[in-house]
């Protein structure tokens, strides 16, 4: 049963993607780690040749991210056609990057695929140039700015489907926190949420960095800083290297145990209700010529269909202090 409230009317419009039921969201962060906080543009080089081996890559994105530990993460946001493309591709040319880099830096990547029952994405704009909305067509979006409307835009998740299989979590000792494949238990749910902000005209620009974004980083620093209170086990803050129109400034990539508990934190905590409050007065204020992108990507990830690896890389890196 959906959540939509019965005769609701949006009070202003978003977009989401025409995709065909056989789509699947098949994408996967692959990262070289700093601890010395410098990154090094020579090696990010090497990674993005070796990405571009692929035969099924549709594009990567790069990003930066400063962690809890000071290292600076140079992450390329890759998106294949197929699981079996970007599982060639970690089985054999990661193998090859990281004999490569071995000494110069650590590496991890956290990759992910889920059918399109288990997944959405949603965008303030219809300008959307990143991620999965690169490649469909866009249309306007009917289910939004309700409580709920995430869920019912995951068809897999109405009546409460897709429970997480990740009941306890509590941080491994540092002994045992692995550098070996991480499989990913069943059902845990990655966001990919971004703003972009550099196109948008001052008005709205001052707007966004006077109230919204104060607002979204408080939120942030709230789940990186409590992982265990909010079941979020990694979210990273992450500023983007090719700002343009659609495409993100600044994102987040954060990690929950469940669905339910995205939802928790969404619905409940003050600091995501502050975050929507924000975003309901700006979006009613510049709507329906709006041009700050609020964009994201949601995924509900099954049993079998993700994993990670850390290598060289800090014990508190990701997902590494709760899974082995």
């Amino acid at each position: 049963m959906k959540n939509r409230p019965e005769n609701f009317v949006p009070p202003y419009p978003a977009w989401e993607l025409k995709l065909p039921s056989s789509t699947w969201y098949v994408q996967c962060q692959v990262a070289l780690q700093f601890a010395s906080g410098c990154r090094d543009d020579s090696l990010f080089r090497l990674l993005a040749e070796y990405l571009s081996s692929s035969e099924g890559l549709m594009h990567y994105e790069r990003a930066g991210h400063i962690d809890v530990q000071g290292a600076y993460n140079d992450i390329a946001i890759a998106y294949w056609s197929s699981e079996e493309s970007m599982s060639k591709w970690l089985n054999e040319n990661s193998v090859k990057l990281l004999d490569s880099i071995e000494g110069k830096s650590g590496f991890w990547y956290e990759a992910l695929a889920a059918p399109r029952t288990h997944f959405e994405v949603s965008s303030s704009t219809p300008e959307a140039d990143w991620g999965i909305f690169r490649h469909f067509d866009i249309c306007e979006q009917r289910d939004h700015a309700y409580w709920g409307a995430m869920r019912d835009r995951i068809s897999a998740a109405e009546k409460d489907g897709l429970p997480g299989q990740l009941q306890t979590l509590q941080p491994l000792p540092v002994g045992e926190r692995s550098e070996k494949e991480i499989p990913l238990p069943g059902n845990l749910c990655m966001i990919r949420t971004v703003q972009g902000y550099s196109t948008a005209s001052p008005d709205e620009r001052n707007a966004y960095q006077e109230s919204l974004r104060l607002k979204y980083e408080q939120g942030v620093s709230y789940l990186d800083a409590n992982p265990i209170q909010s079941r979020c086990l990694s979210a990273r803050l992450l500023c983007d290297e090719q700002p343009a129109l659609g495409r993100p400034d600044t994102e987040t990539i954060a990690w929950f145990a469940s669905l339910a508990d995205l939802e928790n934190w969404v619905h409940h905590h003050s600091t995501h209700k502050a975050i929507y409050a924000s975003a309901q007065q700006y979006a009613n204020r510049f709507a329906p010529g709006m041009h700050l992108l609020l964009s994201h990507e949601v995924a509900i990830v099954p049993q079998g269909k993700g994993r990670a690896v850390y290598h060289g890389c800090h014990p508190d890196t990701g997902l590494r202090p709760f899974l082995k």
